[in-house]
Order: structure tokens, then C-alpha cells, then sequence
């Protein structure tokens, strides 16, 4: 019966091949869409929980969130570090992580700040860099393995295309590979982006500039943002408050315009944008897989009613009904297997292309994650895809006409 179903396939394979092309386009979306979803869901809720406030200079929330814990966009600005001074005397405060980004190094993000910031992640080789040192850093795992780095390379830094930094860098440590955002970044001190910056604009100041009057644009003494652990989220409120819209005056008369933000409610309108498309997306799934129930039971019932002359032959020679309807039942069991097992893999390939564009929201998707859902979804597709050929076998048998 089994080799019978799949010669009985050959037969039509025009037809079947249109059937699972269309299973396999709406499954293999559907499970796309909640596996993208849910992925980017966690690391950015997962990420943004980790810290109470941020703060860092006025404009946009989102942003100032994306670019400290995602390392995405452009940092709004600079602030002074007299900033995380003032903020290390607060008793509401637990931890602070200042934080700096200005370079890249062959595309990935470099960051300046403390061994805190690190301190939920596992170094594979090697080690931490010294918080008191200079010209260390700590790359990701995927920065490691795109250049070929291992401890004790020297790198180079740029500030733009073609701006390469003339002190080099040495390798203490690589992280292990965690599957999100920081496996594409190289850390060091945050002296060390000073330290960098200020070499760099004296040769140029010397070079290019030579007999006119000299400006101070030393970054020496500024961060992009402050991340903050407050001892309870009682106080994540209050210090927000105090701190959003700020006006911050340094010694030397220099003043900062501030915003504050609490990373979870800003990530929410990221995270609601996500769920809205996601939604949307199972519903045009849902209207597919609708019109593939229609075509394959209209396919099913075309089948039965040009193989009636098959089928009445099958019966002379003593085949029942049943083990015809089994035929059925058997090629369309086939037909919804082959559909959603192509539905899972054209899932996965989907996901290896869009991971450069999710990487571009500070997420890292892992092709092996698969959430429990995903296989309710496949063995629901496959039951939906069988469906019909069970209830048309049922009422075909009980037509005289057929059997006789």
C-alpha cells in the first residue's frame, strides 16, 4: 500500500508539488516569524532588565537604550565622567558602568568601560582586561573567529573609513560564544578610548594642522552614558526622575543637557512593534493555511472522483474500502510530512539570512533555538494538512457509486 501511494504520487506530482509549496510557505513563515520574535523578544527584554537607569545626554530614548545595551545607532553625544563620580556617591546606587563608544575595529563596535560591564559573561581564552591598565581588549567570539585573533594579537582601531588609529591594541582575552550582540564586540578600558583619541588628535593637530591655533578636542574625561544598578527599583524611579532633563555643570563652567530612562520601559514599544508585526504575520499564515485546507480537499475529492474506475477495480480483486481510504490517507499523511519537515528547514535557512538585519536591533539569533511552540505549530500543520483527506475518504466511502 505504501509503495502504491508513493507511484500514485509520481503520477500527480504537478499537483502535489503546488500543495506542498504552499504548506511549506505558510508553515515555515509562521514558524519564521514566532522564532524571530520570540528570539529578539529575549534578548532585548533579557539585556534591558539588567540595568535600572541609563543615563546619558538629551535626545532620543530609544536610541540611548539600543546604543549602551546593543551597541546599535550612534551614541547621542558625550558627557563628563564627573558624572559617574558624582553618581558613585549616591546612596541609592549600587553599581555604575560608565560607558563609550567611538571606534570600530574591521566593522565591530569597540566599547570603553569597566570590567562590570562584562561581568555576566565568561572569557573562553585568556583573561579580563585590567581596569586600571591601558591599550587591553577583550573581543567577542565572532570578533575573534572573522579575524583570526587569539591572545596577544595586536589590532588596530579606526575612528572612520580609512582613519586607522596608530597605537595598537593587545588581545588579553576572548569571550565565549554567548549568541547575542556581544560575540560582535571588542572591549577595553575606558582610559584606553582616551588614551587612543588623544594620540591620534595630537599627530593630526602636528600634521595637518601645523601654525594654526590648537583647540582642546581631547575625548579625555568623556563617556556616552551611565549604566546604573540602584539597590532596590524603588530608587530606579526617583534617581530617573532626578536625573531626566538635568542640566549638568562641570567645574570648568561646561554645561550637559541630561535624559534618564529606565532601559525595560523603553524597550517596550520596541518589543510591542515586534509583537504587532508577529501577530500580523500568523494571521496572513492562518488565511494560507485556510485556503490549503479548501485546495486539498478539493484535490482529494478530484483524485477519488477520477481514480473511481481504480477504485472499483481495487474492490473487484477484493480490496476493502478501508485500505483504499488508507491509501489516502497515507500518500496525504506524506504529502504534510515532507511539508512541514521543508517548513522547519526553510525556517532555519530564513534565519541564518536574517541575522545581519535582527544583528542591526543588538540581537544575535542562535539557529539552534527552537521554542516548544515551533513543533506545536509544525504537528498542528501537518494534522490541519491530513485533515482533509480523512473527513473526504469517510463521506467518498459512503457513496454506492464509488464502490461498485
Amino acid at each position: 500500500m505504501f509503495r502504491f501511494a508513493i507511484k500514485n504520487m509520481l503520477i500527480k506530482k504537478i499537483q502535489i508539488i503546488l500543495i506542498i509549496l504552499s504548506i511549506v510557505l505558510s508553515a515555515g513563515v509562521g514558524v519564521l516569524a514566532y522564532n524571530v520574535g520570540e528570539q529578539v523578544s529575549d534578548g532585548i527584554s533579557g539585556t534591558a532588565g539588567y540595568y535600572s537607569a541609563i543615563i546619558g545626554p538629551s535626545g532620543s530614548a530609544t536610541q540611548l537604550a539600543m546604543n549602551t545595551m546593543y551597541f546599535t545607532d550612534e551614541p547621542l553625544g558625550t558627557i563628563p565622567y564627573t558624572l559617574v563620580t558624582e553618581l558613585m556617591q549616591d546612596t541609592r546606587v549600587n553599581e555604575v558602568i560608565p560607558f563609550a563608544m567611538a571606534d570600530s575595529y574591521n566593522g565591530s563596535s569597540v566599547v570603553g568601560t569597566t570590567t562590570g560591564f562584562l561581568s555576566s559573561k565568561t572569557v573562553g581564552e585568556g583573561r579580563l582586561f585590567d581596569d586600571h591598565g591601558e591599550f587591553e581588549v577583550v573581543v567577542g567570539w565572532s570578533v575573534a573567529q572573522m579575524n583570526e585573533l587569539k591572545v596577544g594579537d595586536q589590532l588596530y582601531t579606526s575612528h572612520a573609513a580609512g582613519d586607522v588609529h596608530t597605537q595598537p591594541l593587545t588581545v588579553v582575552g576572548i569571550l565565549e560564544q554567548s549568541h547575542t550582540v556581544y560575540d560582535n564586540v571588542v572591549f577595553t578600558q575606558l582610559q584606553t578610548i582616551w588614551q587612543v583619541h588623544d594620540h591620534g588628535e595630537e599627530e593630526h593637530t602636528e600634521e595637518e594642522h601645523e601654525g594654526e591655533e590648537e583647540h582642546d578636542h581631547s575625548t579625555h574625561g568623556m563617556i556616552c552614558a551611565v549604566l546604573v544598578k540602584t539597590k532596590n527599583p524603588g530608587y530606579a524611579m526617583t534617581l530617573v526622575n532626578d536625573y531626566d532633563g538635568k542640566v549638568f555643570s562641570t567645574a570648568d563652567g561646561e554645561s550637559y543637557s541630561l535624559q534618564a530612562i529606565e532601559p525595560m520601559a523603553t524597550v517596550r514599544g520596541v518589543l510591542e512593534d515586534t509583537d504587532n508585526t508577529k501577530y500580523i504575520v500568523f494571521i496572513l499564515c492562518a488565511i494560507i493555511l485556510l485556503m490549503n485546507i479548501i485546495i486539498i480537499s478539493i484535490i482529494t475529492l478530484l483524485n477519488m472522483y477520477h481514480s473511481a474506475k481504480e477504485i472499483s477495480l481495487m474492490r473487484l480483486i477484493g480490496i476493502s474500502m478501508k485500505k483504499i481510504n488508507l491509501l489516502y490517507l497515507i500518500q496525504n499523511s506524506l504529502i504534510g510530512l515532507v511539508s512541514t519537515v521543508l517548513a522547519f528547514g526553510v525556517s532555519r535557512v530564513c534565519l541564518l539570512f536574517m541575522g545581519d538585519y535582527v544583528a542591526s536591533m543588538g540581537v544575535v539569533l542562535n539557529l539552534a533555538t527552537v521554542y516548544p511552540m515551533e513543533w506545536i505549530l509544525l504537528v498542528a500543520v501537518f494534522l490541519i494538512s491530513v485533515l482533509p483527506t480523512v473527513v473526504c475518504t469517510v463521506l467518498m466511502s459512503g457513496r454506492d457509486g464509488l464502490a461498485d
